[in-house]
């Protein structure tokens, strides 16, 4: 967390006592949006309270979502609304991530990355940010919004300032990490499939349980799984395991045993490789490679927390999502007038490591931490 990004420390009495004396002069709902506006002030982040109360069912939203973050239990306020859209690293180590959470608690997941779209014309990459609240009980109702930062490459200065960018969020809602939308087909069965349908590219609380540390298993799983309809039985490629693997990374909600468990057994994938390296910020990383595309999926080496995803890929700029992006497989808004719809988006060892990727490379970057409510 760079010092820019952060204006106040709050310790947990002072937190409560300042919400305890904004909900006395306020109802309970309108009380969120002025605890909200009161300490983005004393951020240094200037937003008056509404002229109106706003009446909304999810409490927790607005303080789990943007106002409080842990380190190490201490209480950050953080900006709503960064300067400008960055990477931003994780928020607490990763090491103190697998603790038992607290009632109240949310595992929080941010993923930011590069899309290509078509703008006035124009093939660019437009900067997406995906968070992903998962509460203490993964059972319970997961929180996801999907937004622009504002930030495009690939245009000239003057074709820039003829895009309009859209940074309203968009937030979805799914019990036990199921999302509105296609049914889920877990564990339907087709005669040409290996297994029942699996839910390795859009994981859910039940499916990321399902997951043990055993490596035998899980390179069995990363071979055989079903994970699209299309599947014929034949053996997964290295691309297919690594974007099963990425995909239930991405939540945050792995535990600890198994994220080392995914690592070891997507070194038995034919076509892939386990090696050590460096991220593109030069953070030391072990990295899972796909020879047959090119990938490179960044964990970290104490925790295998995902830490990057590098596609190195070339992909045509096009308004269709791509179904292999998980956390991200959700309606957005729009970008500019003149864009109609959502951008889509035998095991072998090198014998170096893998050097760092160029900074030209389109590269997605994970943050992970534990946020709370206010009480």
């Amino acid at each position: 967390m760079r010092e820019d990004n952060v204006r106040k420390i709050w310790s947990d009495a002072e937190l409560d006592a300042a919400l305890s004396d904004l909900h006395d002069d306020v109802d309970e709902d309108d009380g969120l949006a002025f605890a909200r506006a009161s300490l983005m002030a004393a951020a240094g982040t200037s937003e008056a309270p509404p002229a109106a109360p706003r009446r909304g069912t999810w409490r927790w939203i607005a303080v789990a979502a943007a106002v409080v973050t842990l380190v190490g239990g201490l209480g950050i306020v953080v900006s709503l609304r960064p300067p400008a859209p960055e990477p931003v690293r994780p928020a607490a180590t990763l090491a103190d991530l697998d603790r038992p959470l607290e009632p109240g608690e949310f595992h929080y997941a941010q993923k930011l990355q590069w899309l290509p779209e078509s703008l006035e014309g124009h093939p660019a990459d437009i900067q997406q940010k995906v968070e992903l609240w998962i509460p203490a009980d993964p059972t319970g109702i997961w929180h996801r919004r999907t937004k622009w930062t504002g930030a495009v490459t690939g245009l000239s200065s003057d074709e820039q300032k003829k895009v309009q960018v859209s940074q309203t969020p968009f937030d979805e809602y799914g019990r036990g990490g199921w999302f509105p939308g296609p049914p889920n087909m877990g564990g339907t069965m087709k005669p040409t499939w290996n297994t029942p349908f699996q839910n390795w590219l859009t994981p859910d609380a039940a499916f990321i349980a399902s997951l043990t540390p055993d490596r035998a298993k899980l390179a069995k799983r990363l071979n055989f799984d079903t994970i699209s309809f299309h599947d014929s039985g034949k053996v997964h490629t290295a691309t297919e395991a690594l974007g099963m693997v990425r995909s239930v990374l991405e939540t945050g909600l792995v535990r600890k045993d198994v994220r080392f468990g995914l690592r070891d057994a997507f070194a038995e994938i034919a076509g892939a490789f386990v090696v050590p390296g460096h991220t593109s910020d030069g953070r030391p990383a072990t990295v899972l490679g796909a020879k047959d595309s090119g990938q490179h999926v960044f964990l970290d080496p104490a925790t295998a927390q995902l830490l990057a995803w590098d596609a190195r890929t070339v992909f045509a700029p096009t308004p269709t999502r791509s179904s292999e992006v998980v956390m991200s497989n959700s309606r957005n808004p729009p970008v500019s007038s003149s864009v109609s719809g959502p951008p889509s988006t035998t095991t072998t060892r090198p014998e170096s490591p893998v050097p760092p990727p160029s900074a030209l490379d389109p590269e997605t970057l994970y943050s992970f931490a534990i946020t709370r409510t206010s009480g």
